[in-house]
């Protein structure tokens, strides 16, 4: 590990670089560059299978953070570091600039770059890798930065960062002395995608619709033509980035499917059989992304131009259910090898 370090600066030197051309879900992404860094490199298809981002699915009209791993509050970090075998703390965004810059300070220190939420663009993960001026600068990576090849700088960091999603810092600790057995590990993922997958509303979330339930609010919505206003650019701009945000978990399925069979070597051949369905339907899922989305990421008015049409949106509305029947088949084998481990 190299820093730079004087009296009221240490810049962690080489921490992996993170983004959306690296991978497409920030916190497994984020998590991965941060493992990477500090010497216990982790699969991106473990991390997101552990954490639940390869099963996770959530669909409001109007949130254009519907993909945000914040909206289900501290579960997902619960579950990876349980599996990983890591102490974990958060500081919330309400807590003031003091206690977030002592966190930021006493995770450097350990050589441990500090997981952020906020600090650039909305509250998504990022990585702080250092501090300047005694803390009145933080360096670091986000999924948001326009610069690629060096760390952000980022002044009047307090006052300036998203602190809607609850949650300031992720604080990684030490790793226990042992991981818990691959069974456990691959039993408690499975409970934790199925809860995903069956729960049609979330107590944390009244207003959303949630797993299975969450494509038939997709593909209904897409039949609502008022919802798709032609001259209403704004309006637009928001639907676009809902249904962008649909998509992104819709290609994490092939995630699912990686980690499904990663873990299918520690199951019993029976349960292993069921996995390997799982798998290979939800490769079927993420295979409808590119129908789905057939147009350019950036810009994106290719898109906003086609959702306008209301022919256009009911043919993708059939794949949308397409999708959900497909899914509905690899959750039933899910639950299926989960009572064999069990």
């Amino acid at each position: 590990m190299g820093n730079e370090e004087g009296l009221s600066r240490l810049v962690l030197d080489g921490v992996p670089r993170i983004g959306y051309d690296v991978h497409l879900s920030p916190f497994p992404g984020t998590l991965h560059a941060y493992l990477q860094y500090t010497g216990d490199p982790q699969p991106y298809d473990y991390l997101m299978g552990v954490t639940g981002a390869a099963f996770r699915r959530l669909w409001n009209r109007d949130d254009g953070g519907n993909v945000g791993i914040l909206r289900y509050e501290n579960e997902p970090f619960r579950q990876v570091f349980a599996a990983l075998g890591y102490d974990w703390h958060t500081v919330p965004s309400d807590a003031d600039r003091e206690t977030m810059l002592a966190a930021i300070r006493e995770s450097l220190a350990q050589g441990r770059p500090a997981i952020s939420f906020g600090i650039i663009g909305p509250p998504e993960p990022g990585l702080v890798t250092g501090y300047d001026e005694d803390g009145e600068a933080l360096y670091g990576w986000s999924y948001f930065q326009e610069q690629r090849e060096h760390y952000y700088q980022q002044r009047d960091w307090f006052g300036t960062m998203d602190k809607g999603g609850g949650v300031a810092l992720l604080i990684a600790g030490d790793r226990e002395a042992a991981r818990p057995a691959e069974r456990e590990v691959l039993i408690a993922a499975l409970q934790w995608a199925l809860d995903l997958e069956r729960a049609g509303k979330r107590p944390s979330l009244p207003e959303h619709v949630s797993g299975l339930a969450a494509y038939d609010g997709w593909a209904d919505g897409l039949e609502v033509d008022a919802d798709y206003p032609v001259v209403n650019g704004g309006t637009m701009a928001v639907r676009v980035m809902v249904y962008g945000d649909q998509c992104l978990m819709l290609e994490a399925r092939h995630e699912a499917a990686r980690f499904l069979r990663r873990m299918k070597g520690v199951a019993p051949p029976r349960a292993a059989a069921y996995m390997e369905e799982a798998a290979l339907l939800c490769d079927q899922v993420g295979d409808l992304g590119a129908p789905l989305w057939p147009w350019p990421i950036d810009p994106t008015a290719g898109a906003m131009q086609a959702l306008v049409d209301p022919g256009t949106r009911r043919g993708l509305a059939a794949l949308v259910r397409a999708a959900r029947d497909k899914e509905v088949e690899a959750v039933a084998y899910l639950e299926r090898a989960l009572e064999v481990l069990e």
